[in-house]
């Protein structure tokens, strides 16, 4: 009987220790979700970027500790929790714009190549004061969409814990700008037409999203002249520093159906000065495109006559 009722005491005592505990474990993800602002001047996203890259930076010392890639939408991420971060989401898919100090929050840049020295040829003629050999001009940049979000502390936490949402709205570091030009003469000479803008941004600095003060030229080859003699034209850059010191020149260069070059300069400082549009317009009428000369003009203009067959005997 004694040892009936010991065992039952100890039964009744486990009975009373089964307590439910929450789980110690550590959750180390948090949610990250991205918005990105599609409201762009003179720009439609036609579609979401393929892929998001995003970096997280010890707050501190402004060094790389992880990264994912996440849907334009967001995630999960895992992180060593009890640590602040400086958090930077962009799009990974851009052709023409490149990163580089990837490792480094405050120094992490975007920029753009150089063009090749094939397509200075065709620069040669212009009138600008540096010279085109030992000019920088690049690609325009393809938009970057950037988030930010700094001094995120990351918590230890157990699995029960609610999860830690972090909001990411990414917005384009890129600006697009138009430019519409009347009334061009001589349109039915041209053969093409490239453009070039001097004194733009260099790089975004797109951790701290500063503008250089380092300048380059932009280039672009893609304007379309009606025969009205309208220009049209669209080019990306990463904005207008005051601090670059040079003025915006613009030139535009036409090649005439015979191969020669033409070229015209306008500056446009002030319109890239407050100018919420992002649309420069010109009227002039100084930009002539005179026809070719033709033979027994003096000119020399080659001249292809058509094939004739020619029989001969080879001999092998």
């Amino acid at each position: 009987m004694k040892r009936i009722l010991i065992c039952a005491l100890v039964l009744m005592g486990v009975l009373t220790s089964c307590e439910r505990r929450v789980l110690l474990t550590a959750d180390y993800t948090v949610i990250l979700n991205i918005d990105i602002n599609k409201d762009v001047v003179n720009y439609e996203v036609e579609k979401d970027p393929s892929i998001m890259r995003c970096v997280f930076y010890d707050s501190e010392t402004g060094g790389f500790v992880t990264q994912a890639f996440l849907p334009p939408t967001g995630g999960q991420v895992s992180l060593v929790p009890s640590r602040e971060y400086d958090v930077l989401v962009y799009n990974f898919d851009t052709e023409s714009t490149w990163l580089k100090e990837e490792n480094w929050f405050h120094k992490i840049y975007a920029s753009t190549s150089l063009i090749p020295d094939s397509y200075k040829t065709k620069l040669r003629s212009r009138t600008t004061d540096s010279k085109v050999d030992e000019e920088n001009i690049v690609y325009d940049p393809d938009h970057l969409f950037v988030g930010r979000i700094n001094d995120v502390f990351v918590p230890a936490r157990s699995v029960e814990a609610p999860a830690l949402v972090l909001e990411a709205k990414a917005e384009t570091v890129v600006e697009s700008w138009i430019l519409d030009i009347t009334t061009i003469t001589g349109t039915e000479n041209v053969g093409s037409v490239v453009g070039v803008v001097t004194g733009l941004v260099q790089h975004n600095k797109i951790g701290l999203n500063e503008r250089s003060k380092e300048y380059v030229s932009v280039y672009f080859d893609t304007p379309v002249l009606g025969d009205d003699g309208r220009l049209t034209a669209r080019f990306n850059t990463f904005g207008y520093n005051p601090d670059c010191g040079v003025p915006q020149i613009l030139t535009l260069v036409f090649t005439d159906i015979a191969g020669n070059g033409h070229s015209f300069d306008i500056d446009i400082s002030e319109q890239f000065q407050n100018n919420d549009t992002q649309i420069i317009r010109i009227d002039t009428d100084e930009i002539d495109i005179p026809k070719p000369m033709t033979s027994g003009s003096g000119g020399f203009v080659p001249k292809v006559d058509d094939w004739d067959d020619i029989n001969t005997e080879i001999r092998i």
